[in-house]
């Protein structure tokens, strides 16, 4: 093919174009024209200071927030507070006791709210314990039957 597309019309053919009334034309700047100086602006990146971490004295008091005082009966229970009170209702007849005092008790809700949990998870684990003690029955009577 000699310099002709696909099209069978010749690719070297000049190409002419009138520019729409109302386009800016812009011409270029005579020979004598001063060129303008562009400098190259060296971009600086922004110098950031590493914070130091200021290790907490051992023993401190913790800051105090806002001076809020909070009421006695929403004071947080400590995690050996929580020990104890397990510890407490696992004796046989005194922590059922104390479990029923505790769970209908005002003086502290999240003493309250433990006590409560811990009845749940008394009655989850009783009914896990009945739930197996019946199935064991039903095998184990069908296995005395299968061996008798």
């Amino acid at each position: 093919m000699d310099s002709n597309n696909m099209n069978g019309a010749n690719v070297n053919q000049q190409v002419s174009y009138q520019v729409p009334q109302g386009t800016p034309q812009y011409q270029q700047a005579p020979q004598g024209a001063p060129q303008p100086q562009y400098q190259q602006v060296q971009y600086q990146q922004p110098q950031y200071q590493q914070v130091q971490y200021q290790q907490p004295m051992p023993n401190s008091v913790p800051p105090v927030i806002n001076n809020i005082q909070i009421p006695e009966n929403y004071k947080p229970i400590s995690a050996w507070g929580y020990v104890g009170y397990t510890i407490l209702f696992c004796i046989p007849l005194l922590g059922l006791i104390m479990l029923i005092v505790f769970s209908f008790s005002d003086a502290n809700i999240n003493r309250r709210n433990y006590a409560r949990s811990y009845w749940c998870v008394l009655l989850l684990a009783i009914l896990i314990g009945l739930a197996l003690f019946v199935l064991a029955m039903v095998f184990g009577i069908s296995l005395i039957a299968a061996f008798s």
